[in-house]
């Protein structure tokens, strides 16, 4: 049976609707058992395909998988006769931002479509967040599992935004962090301005408070330092624009973070050209010319080590880079492209290390780029097995939620995404998706999701 009927997005929205507020199918309100037959799953937890599968859901749960033919079917189950089909483990964004109350409502649908059962928000504003966030566990929207951090800890700044918590002194980073946790912050979030002597009162009073710390590199703080002081994740390589990473991969690491600080410190100033420098030849040059794979190595087995997980966002590092592109000479765009393969070898020396990888996009709810991310991963050298596993298991691991959660297997929640073509043959096969399983609710989805 397939449930690719050509229905339209505005009957999806429908659908989800109904799925809020209890008018729903037989199958979603679990009054009876759901069951994919002659499936073949790919559960993520690294083994290979295992075809001709069955698997049960009852309530949320998997309660049994195995050949069919061999698993005992519930009595009035629904039966999905799923041959030639691919079953994997909902997906997890784990960088977005769902920004507002209303672009978040209007995002779940569309994250939904396109198989995410669950997001980490890396900065919306945190009362629309958390309102977000109770409703979907309360089942008034039905949207992904939301883990978030609220603004993101950045020093002084000349403006204030709803993303953002400026502090200024050790007092303010303490009562922010304790804040946060109390107002029900899964994790704090730092940025790139906030000062070297803040970051390390912050990771003493978040290691206090024993609540992880994540995010950018800020300017002045080393990446090697940041992982010796426990920041849990690094996302973008360290920034978008200051180059954490690959600074600390430099034989010129020292001279060249002064450039990048002196250029961040001009940027504070009102001096609009600073932040263009950043994406010039005049810096990346040097930046790329002086990496050093034996110095990457090294940093990269501290993050082994220390269990410094790294969330790329490769998608979005290519659009800040090619939103600086118009303004390039030749010289700038021709470094500009040896960066990007410097961050393709980072990724290829990081996995080679051990490094835990995790499927980020950078997200605002007027997208969903998620599979474009995990096709960008295999090309810079993962298996298309370590790619989806950097959407299922490895975000399950890393929120200490493997128990419940990122692989197929019995006992676990039901967040499913069936396909219509197999994605270790092609990862970009993740984007033919023929139904969401949702916490157990049985979610068909349309053709051409927008």
């Amino acid at each position: 049976m397939s449930l690719r009927t050509g229905i339209t997005f505005a009957a999806m929205l429908c659908v989800l609707s109904s799925l809020s507020h209890g008018q729903t199918t037989a199958s979603a309100l679990n009054s009876k058992a759901l069951v994919f037959i002659h499936v073949t799953v790919i559960d993520a937890t690294g083994a290979p395909a295992k075809h001709d599968m069955s698997v049960v859901v009852k309530g949320n749960r998997i309660t049994a998988l195995g050949k069919t033919g061999r698993v005992r079917l519930p009595a009035k189950a629904e039966i999905v006769d799923a041959a030639g089909k691919f079953l994997i483990p909902g997906l997890w964004d784990m960088h977005v931002h769902l920004g507002s109350y209303e672009d978040g409502k209007r995002a779940l649908p569309l994250l939904i479509s396109h198989g995410v059962t669950g997001v980490r928000d890396m900065a919306s504003p945190l009362e629309d967040i958390l309102r977000l966030r109770k409703e979907t566990v309360e089942g008034t929207l039905t949207g992904p599992q939301i883990i978030l951090a609220g603004p993101i800890i950045q020093g002084p700044l000349p403006f204030k935004m709803a993303l953002l918590r400026s502090v200024s002194n050790a007092r303010e980073v303490m009562e922010t962090v304790n804040y946060l946790k109390k107002s029900g912050a899964d994790f704090i979030k730092l940025g790139d301005t906030l000062p070297r002597d803040l970051y390390f009162v912050l990771a003493t009073e978040a290691k206090r408070q024993q609540i992880s710390f994540v995010g950018h590199l800020p300017v002045g703080v080393s990446a090697g330092e940041a992982s010796a002081a426990g920041q849990r994740s690094i996302e973008h390589f360290g920034s978008a624009r200051y180059h954490g990473v690959i600074l600390a991969c430099s034989t010129r690491e020292t001279e060249l973070s002064k450039v990048v600080q002196g250029l961040l410190t001009a940027a504070m100033r009102g001096d609009e050209a600073a932040d263009t420098k950043l994406f010039r030849a005049a810096l990346v040059r040097p930046l790329v010319e002086s990496f050093d794979e034996h110095k990457a190595a090294t940093l990269f087995g501290r993050f082994a080590r220390n269990q410094t997980w790294q969330v790329p966002t490769l998608v979005a590092l290519r659009d800040v880079w090619d939103s600086q592109r118009k303004g390039m000479n030749d010289e700038d765009r021709q470094y500009a492209d040896r960066m990007w393969q410097r961050y393709m070898q980072m990724l290829q020396l990081m996995t080679r290390a051990g490094v835990k990888i995790m499927a980020g996009t950078d997200v605002t709810p007027y997208g969903v780029r998620l599979h474009d991310e995990l096709y960008l991963l295999v090309t810079a050298g993962l298996t298309p097995m370590q790619a989806l596993q950097a959407a299922t298991r490895n975000p399950a691991q890393f929120l200490n939620m493997l128990d419940t959660l990122g692989t197929i297997e019995k006992g676990k929640t039901a967040n499913l995404v069936l396909l219509d073509a197999d994605p270790l043959a092609d990862i970009r096969n993740i984007k033919k998706i023929n139904m969401v399983v949702l916490n157990g609710k049985m979610i068909p989805i349309p053709a051409n999701p927008r």
